[in-house]
């Protein structure tokens, strides 16, 4: 008997897929060994893995492509965050930071949450890239809530060539406190949802997110330890979802 024939997976969607992805977040506590082992049990459930913040800049020597390599073997595409794009800028060194992503096939964000970009500068790097490699743009802040034009904003991002848009996880809720589902309406109101990803580090965010928007919400930054628990939210194989997911197939 095939045990795995209980599983109801219902409409949720299976790699590769253009919708219901999962951004993983590598914040760098776990070397390619202990990633590839991970990996080798959850890998189904991820999509893309952002290396966090401008920590590529400081890992051992070797280990960023050890990690790409790792990612790539799990069919899961490594990307550089935008706080890397955002330090490139300042620094000026934003070509380098072009040559190496193209050469080795990396995608990117592409960011404004910490530094001011001017949005003509940011949409001109959104479009260079995006001739080369995945592209995903970012809006919102990171120090301050950004008052934006979300609609405008977003649809200039995908015409520039952006794969897909990042909602920054502050301006959905702050750290620790509850989801703003209005602010969620409002920006799935501006662009369609399956090119919109929201960022949701906590759990809390996580749930409310599936729970509101359906099992095949984009979501982003998901620690790389809780792909499991995250895609058992996705198909109501946990506490805080089963009975939303399965009520009345008994």
């Amino acid at each position: 008997m095939d045990f795995s024939n209980i599983l109801d997976r219902g409409a949720r969607t299976a790699k590769p897929r253009t919708h219901g992805i999962t951004m993983l977040l590598d914040r760098g506590e776990m070397g390619p060994a202990t990633l590839r082992d991970l990996l080798s049990v959850v890998g189904d459930h991820a999509d893309y893995a952002k290396l966090a913040w401008a920590s590529s800049l400081i890992m051992a020597k070797g280990t960023i492509e050890k990690k790409l390599e790792v990612y790539r073997a799990a069919n899961i595409m490594p990307l550089f965050g935008g706080t890397l794009f955002e330090y490139a800028y300042i620094k000026g060194h934003l070509d380098t930071l072009f040559s190496y992503v193209v050469e080795n096939n990396i995608c990117i964000e592409i960011s404004d949450g910490i530094v001011e970009i001017p949005r003509p500068e940011k949409l001109k790097w959104i479009e260079k890239l995006a001739k080369h490699v995945h592209v995903f743009s970012e809006v919102g802040g990171k120090l301050a809530a950004k008052q934006l034009d979300w609609k405008t904003a977003i649809a200039e991002e995908l015409a520039a060539g952006a794969m897909k848009v990042v909602i920054e996880g502050r301006e959905i809720g702050p750290a620790g406190g509850e989801t703003s589902t209005t602010f969620v309406d409002m920006i799935c109101a501006a662009a369609d949802p399956k090119l919109l990803v929201f960022e949701a580090l906590e759990r809390k965010q996580q749930i409310a997110l599936i729970l509101h928007l359906g099992q095949n919400v984009n979501l982003g930054n998901i620690p790389v330890d809780q792909t499991m628990a995250v895609e058992c939210y996705r198909l109501g194989l946990k506490d805080r979802t089963m009975l939303v997911m399965h009520k009345g197939t008994r």
